[in-house]
């Protein structure tokens, strides 16, 4: 009995290895979608941009990005809003969005590789209002950002820079699309020889600065694509529409000159005594618009209020700096807490100066709507219609006065109603021409169009605190699904460059030429995901590892 019952044992036991090789190998035999029931299909992605009434380009180019992924089996919702709010708010504060196809203006004080290396990509970035918008975050890749800006020798840290944009390249965080040229225009008959500085063109206080008057019209009346500021307080300014108002009506004491090269601007001269101490000497006789002197007192509390209220614009540039101290009327000391490469062509040219007479006051900036704004700069403020225009005035008691008699903006909420009025010679300039408008501004003897080569860019930027875009190979494969060359093409009609770097061609000195962009290719994005082990279903839908 014992025998029978253990030969009953070892038949089932056989028995029961067998069903399950045969279960496994059935499973192993069933076709690929069978297998993949099992899996989760990726969920609709949600692709955030800007309206279409005002980037008429960002939006198209969305719609060509949404239907190259869908190729790859995805289900994409675009979802345009308005700029600056509330597409700012979720790009920088509540991270609300899969993926986001942003146009990173031309600035001159975005040449330091800085702002394209340790202030957009470094772990510490990725908090609420940081630049690290994708949320990536890697220890050995915040080793390389933080050595590049502790290098001052420019040789050395040029090739720490190059390293940083090949790893970049390789895990796809963002989808550089174009690097596109700086399309603008103004009115040669009521306003002639601007400065233009390179990269930037009129987005630039520079070329605004320096329109001479050619007829009776002495004010600038610049068309603006969106329908207000948000804020023209310093501290509280987060973007590039807010920041480049702030720049009419405050000095920084060193500014990127239109060659790309760092100027003194209310500073004087810059003294290393070593490489964490550095003397900043302001000129003589400054004075803010209210009359009061500009000192040595007001940088000091100027750096020490940006840094105790976190100043969302400047906090990366900040980061370094421990202390600025007046040592007379003068000369500001700083102490750095590590040798910090963009302390001149970032800090310093970065950093609005406030008068500590208004600011002192005012015990939390967020409360502070800073209306008159009052400052140094070659503009004061005059006027703030909201809704409608914004107007500031030659200061005439710079150092450098205005070569007109003001700057007027017009909130036009479009880039198209900006066109038209510059057509109808009711504004002056507008910095944002769509290629397809230059031909016709071409035919007009009065309008003056410019081209400038920028550091500007359309860019995907992907949200890695989500599955799957923590994936770095699901990366490559959007990147392989990134209509780049059709953009450039049918959108911008050849103007700019196919985007690969995150540092564009036009930063010659730290762009990466061994950098190229992933070719459009929808098979090999598919084998690719294929090869990391991602499926499809019956109909189609691309589902998780």
């Amino acid at each position: 009995m014992a025998y029978f019952v253990t030969s009953m044992t070892r038949t089932w036991r056989r028995r029961l290895a067998g069903a399950i090789a045969a279960a496994a190998f059935a499973v192993g035999m069933a076709a690929p979608s069978e297998r993949a029931q099992a899996a989760e299909p990726i969920g609709e992605i949600l692709l955030l941009t800007w309206t279409k009434a005002q980037y008429p380009i960002e939006y198209e180019s969305a719609i060509l990005l949404a239907e190259a992924w869908k190729e790859l089996g995805l289900r994409v919702k675009i979802d345009p809003v308005n700029f600056p709010n509330p597409l700012v708010e979720r790009v920088f504060k509540t991270r609300d969005f899969d993926a986001a196809l942003i146009n990173f203006t031309a600035q001159l004080q975005r040449l330091d590789p800085d702002f394209y290396t340790f202030n957009t990509f470094h772990t510490s970035r990725g908090a609420e209002g940081g630049w690290n918008i994708a949320g990536l975050s890697d220890p050995r890749f915040d080793k390389m950002l933080e050595a590049q800006r502790a290098e001052y020798d420019f040789k050395k840290r040029k090739a720490l820079v190059g390293d940083i944009q090949k790893w970049l390249n390789e895990q796809n965080p963002w989808l550089v699309m174009v690097n596109f040229d700086e399309l603008q225009a103004y009115n040669k008959t009521n306003f002639r020889d601007p400065v233009l500085p390179k990269v930037s063109g009129f987005k630039d206080s520079i070329a605004m600065a320096t329109l001479k008057p050619a007829g009776r019209q002495r004010v600038v009346r610049w068309g603006a694509p969106f329908s207000d500021l948000k804020t023209i307080n310093p501290v509280l300014a987060s973007e590039s529409s807010q920041v480049r108002i702030v720049y009419l009506i405050y000095d920084t004491l060193m500014r990127i000159g239109p060659n790309t090269e760092p100027q003194f601007w209310a500073a004087s001269a810059i003294k290393p005594v070593d490489d964490t101490t550095i003397d900043v000497t302001i000129r003589d006789n400054l004075k803010f618009h209210d009359g009061k002197p500009f000192t040595a007192e007001d940088v000091a509390f100027t750096f020490d209020y940006m840094k105790k209220h976190k100043a969302a614009y400047y906090t990366s540039t900040l980061g370094q700096v421990q202390s600025a101290t007046a040592t007379n009327a003068n000369t500001v000391r700083f102490k750095l807490a590590a040798s910090f490469a963009p302390f001149t062509s970032q800090t310093l040219a970065m950093v609005p100066i406030i008068p500590k007479h208004i600011w002192e006051k005012v015990a939390d900036p967020a409360a502070f709507e800073n209306v008159p704004a009052v400052g140094s700069g070659q503009y004061a403020f005059e006027y703030w219609t909201k809704g409608r225009e914004f107007k500031v005035k030659r200061f005439d008691g710079h150092f450098q006065p205005a070569s007109n008699d003001g700057v007027l903006t017009i909130f036009f909420g479009t880039a198209e109603a900006s066109y038209t009025a510059l057509v109808r010679k009711d504004i002056d300039v507008i910095d944002k021409v769509l290629p397809h408008q230059l031909d016709e501004l071409k035919a007009l003897d009065f309008i003056q169009p410019v081209s400038v080569p920028s550091n500007g860019s359309i860019t995907t930027v992907l949200n890695l605190r989500k599955k799957p875009f923590s994936d770095p190979k699901f990366r490559q494969a959007l990147s392989l699904a990134t209509p780049r060359e059709k953009t450039l093409k049918e959108l911008f009609e050849g103007h700019g460059t196919v985007g690969a770097s995150v540092i564009g061609p036009a930063n010659e000195f730290w762009h990466e030429p061994s950098v190229k962009s992933a070719p459009f290719d929808i098979k090999r994005a598919r084998d690719a995901l294929r090869a990391a082990g991602y499926s499809w279903t019956a109909d189609g839908r691309l589902q998780m590892p």
